[in-house]
């Protein structure tokens, strides 16, 4: 059956509280999970869940090949490409993804305050991500992967935002580079204010969901629509090497492609 607008923002929400509680079971039993491992248990999941409700889902992560320096692992900073093909428009990103870190204070032995880890202090994280993703003629952005192992988790209350919002729907959040580039530090209290949960940003409906959502998202980030398909799909069906020389070759993590098939409009 397929999904409609609707449908689809539920299931958005949905995942994004179980990425929430997936983080939360891990910290209760001493575990932090890093970006890389949950963007792809994320990805496999709709893969598997969606294939039946007009949601395709293609995907390859890059694998790591002994005996040769050009397969070495890339770290915390690597990027993801996304493809989202709709009905209304095919949008590109450049993704890098952000866990939000949890303390416990040296002295009070408290929660700390939320912060994203894994910046370097130059922001040149940050301008290479704008500058490869204006390469490809892609939109850069992050997602931020949440939980509530924080003292100010407060702050994902509906209370502290304009719309109506369950903490949990905060698991997959989404901002735009040109916002994090200018933000003043990387404490959730700063990112927030330009962070809008995904399922706000992704959707299918009448127009291009994604082009009004980043219209409002603060940052000044132009819109860049009708992104050329990627080359990786082309020579997907030749198996995961050829994907994975295209992921070395442009430093990527990992790419997927997401189509929005038999939608319906409400």
């Amino acid at each position: 059956m397929a999904f409609s607008p609707g449908d689809l923002r539920d299931y958005l929400r949905h995942v994004s509280a179980w990425v929430w509680r997936e983080q939360d079971d891990a910290l209760h039993y001493g575990l932090k999970l890093q970006e890389e491992t949950i963007t792809e248990m994320l990805l496999l999941r709709m893969a598997r869940e969606c294939s039946s409700s007009g949601l395709n889902v293609k995907m390859f992560s890059r694998t790591e090949e002994g005996g040769n320096k050009k397969y070495k692992k890339i770290g915390n900073g690597a990027d993801w490409e996304w493809f989202v093909e709709t009905p209304y428009c095919s949008v590109g990103f450049r993704v890098q993804a952000k866990v939000l870190s949890s303390r416990i204070t040296p002295v009070k032995r408290s929660l700390s305050f939320g912060k994203y880890e894994g910046f370097p202090r130059d922001k040149k994280q940050t301008d290479e991500l704008i500058s490869s993703a204006s390469s490809a003629g892609y939109n850069p952005i992050y997602v931020f992967y949440n939980h509530p192992w924080i003292s100010d988790r407060s702050m994902f209350s509906s209370a502290s935002h304009p719309f109506s919002i369950a903490g949990s729907d905060w698991g997959c959040s989404i901002a735009t580079a040109n916002f994090v580039k200018s933000a003043p530090d990387y404490k959730l209290s700063s990112l927030i204010k330009g962070m809008l949960p995904w399922h706000l940003f992704f959707g299918v409906d009448r127009g291009c969901v994604t082009k009004r959502a980043m219209g409002h998202l603060p940052g000044g980030q132009d819109f860049i629509p009708e992104a050329p398909r990627p080359e990786w799909l082309y020579f997907a069906h030749d198996g995961p090497h050829a994907v994975n020389e295209y992921l070395i070759e442009r430093k990527l993590s990992g790419v997927a492609y997401f189509q929005f098939q038999d939608f319906w409009d409400e």
